[in-house]
């Protein structure tokens, strides 16, 4: 992901990631790896079973609890989420290239509704 971040910037997107791992770890990891983007700690799983994405492989209590189905997804400006890919493996995952054209596709489409609804408004 961070190889592609200006990419991603480019066309409109915060990215941000997340980990089961506690505050100190990601910490640690994003230094080591020279992250530029926040690593959150979702450590109670909340955020991925409220997305639907947990990797159920792992029950309570297990040091892997809280694991997501690896993917990506995208929330707009009020919220709301426009894109949830996550894969049961790693391998399965969509290549950089066309999650950026999808990204890209999504960010014009959300535009051209926000557009829409200003001349929408402006009319009235």
């Amino acid at each position: 992901m961070q190889d592609r971040i200006e990419e991603l910037n480019e066309a409109g997107v915060a990215v941000t990631a997340s980990t089961y791992d506690d505050i100190e770890q990601n910490a640690s990891f994003k230094s080591s790896e020279e992250l530029t983007y926040p690593l959150l700690s979702d450590q109670d799983a909340k955020t991925v079973k409220s997305l639907g994405i947990l990797n159920e492989d792992y029950e309570e209590g297990s040091s892997r609890y809280g694991v997501a189905h690896p993917g990506v997804v995208l929330v707009d400006t009020e919220g709301k989420v426009v894109l949830k890919r996550a894969e049961e493996r790693y391998e399965d995952s969509s290549s950089m290239d066309d999650l950026l054209e999808e990204v890209k596709e999504l960010v014009a489409m959300e535009a051209s509704e926000e557009e829409t609804d200003a001349e929408d408004t402006s009319e009235n």
